[in-house]
């Protein structure tokens, strides 16, 4: 989510696809940050954009809002959408097969889902969550922070492990606020692997030495350099003078 992440920047980026003859089209969203109202703007624009290329939703439940934005899909018109058995579903995770599985039914279409071996899979992972004492996947609660930090669950997790190892946890507030501001001066990267590394990685840089852009990591000039392709969105100033990209 950005301000040049637009319908109409997706729609663009769907069509340059269609014209590489893509096989399929998928939305991945890892954070979880799709909502219902965006959705019923962005999915029928897309599968209007991508003609007969089928289109899948990959988005992950750590706002608690997967579900219902994987229903608008379906209702706009995709034909795919990746999920997990319950146990493992929800939270950080994809939503659940079975809740998926009942929208869509619910909804007038047919999938190809067998319901007794999906009850024997989650039946397993029952069992074996109480055998190694680990927790099944539950409900992510609504968290407004996720909308602007933007993080996955899986690196702020990362994130906190390796503050603690260092002693200052206490200092991940402030790092999650610094996030945004770094996402906005390199112009808005995806926050995906490696990007989501780079800019997690220069906003604890900026807040643990208490001066931001005092040190810049060599692939994050690689990145502000054009060397993973065209920006969404021009570097800001303050991030430009502070670094020399032709060292």
């Amino acid at each position: 989510l950005s301000p040049v992440h637009t319908d109409a920047y997706y729609v663009a980026r769907t069509k340059e696809l269609v014209r590489l003859k893509a096989d399929l089209l998928c939305v991945k969203d890892p954070t979880g940050l799709l909502t219902p109202e965006r959705g019923r703007t962005l999915f029928p624009a897309l599968v209007k954009a991508a003609g007969k290329v089928p289109l899948q939703l990959h988005s992950h439940s750590q706002s608690g809002l997967a579900p219902e934005v994987y229903q608008i899909a379906i209702q706009s018109g995709f034909t795919h959408g990746y999920t997990a058995s319950e146990p493992l579903a929800n939270g950080a995770s994809l939503p659940a097969t079975e809740e998926i599985v009942q929208r869509a039914e619910r909804l007038g279409f047919k999938t190809r889902m067998n319901k007794k071996v999906m009850k024997q899979v989650a039946n397993y992972f029952r069992w074996l969550c109480i055998r190694e004492d680990k927790p099944a996947g539950e409900v992510a609660k609504y968290d407004p922070a996720l909308y602007e930090h933007q993080v996955p669950g899986g690196m702020i997790s990362n994130l906190r492990y390796q503050l603690q190892t260092m002693g200052i946890e206490h200092r991940l507030p402030e790092i999650l606020e610094e996030i945004p501001r770094v996402r906005r001066d390199l112009g808005y990267p995806i926050v995906v692997s490696p990007f989501a590394q780079y800019v997690v990685t220069q906003s604890v840089l900026n807040v643990v030495q208490g001066e931001r852009y005092k040190t810049v990591p060599d692939e994050i000039r690689k990145y502000a350099s054009g060397y993973y392709g065209k920006l969404a969105a021009p570097l800001s100033p303050e991030f430009l003078n502070r670094i020399n990209l032709k060292d």
